[in-house]
């Protein structure tokens, strides 16, 4: 069999290559090595510059933001647990206050709810506030801050003060208990919200910290 042109000269180049220590294999490899490298340098300067960024637009929480973050529940979080959890309906914004010295004194033995500084008084029913008014009181549940719900029920009552003629909405009888179960998160001077829901017509409160 004759030998054509083009293989005469494919022989001479690999010829050529052998002699001169060519090897192109060797070269491709060099170069996609070369270029890994630089692909690897890149995503390092890529990763350091997101790190930096990332620092700017994110601080670290303090070990104040980590307390709160433990002990506080956010309202959409309270309505969910209320209505999924514990079937509740009805929720309603009675009250923003402050725990005062008189609400964790251990002698009163109350949360006080003074009238002028409800939201609204809706969440009792023509009946109840007629009662409340003729000095009757009854049980009410109360869910604390951390979504437990107290064992014991809270007595619900009216006050009026002799002295100013003011009128306050009290929770009393198991309040001590439920100010210890929950030291943690009620301090005096703390932000707390009161709302109100219904389950099995029974009214129950959920006291949250703000």
């Amino acid at each position: 069999m004759k030998s054509t042109p083009q293989d005469s000269k494919t022989r001479r180049k690999r010829h050529h290559s052998a002699a001169t220590g060519y090897n192109k294999e060797a070269e491709d490899e060099y170069y996609l090595k070369k270029i890994q490298e630089l692909v690897n340098q890149k995503m390092e300067l890529l990763a350091v510059q997101q790190e930096k960024d990332s620092k700017k637009t994110l601080k670290p929480p303090t070990a104040k933001t980590k307390m709160n973050s433990k002990r506080k529940v956010s309202t959409r979080r309270l309505k969910n647990f209320i209505t999924t959890v514990m079937n509740g309906k009805d929720m309603t914004l009675v009250i923003n206050k402050k725990l005062y010295e008189s609400d964790l004194l251990e002698s009163q033995n109350r949360l006080s709810m003074p009238m002028k500084q409800l939201k609204t008084d809706e969440f009792l029913t023509e009946n109840e506030k007629q009662d409340l008014e003729n000095g009757k009181e009854f049980e009410v549940g109360l869910l604390g801050p951390t979504l437990r719900l107290h064992q014991k029920p809270m007595v619900m009552k009216m006050w009026r003060l002799k002295s100013t003629g003011r009128r306050s909405y009290v929770l009393k009888t198991n309040w001590n208990e439920f100010v210890k179960e929950n030291e943690k998160e009620m301090k005096r001077h703390s932000k707390i919200q009161v709302w109100s829901f219904r389950k099995d017509n029974g009214l129950f409160f959920a006291l949250s910290c703000v």
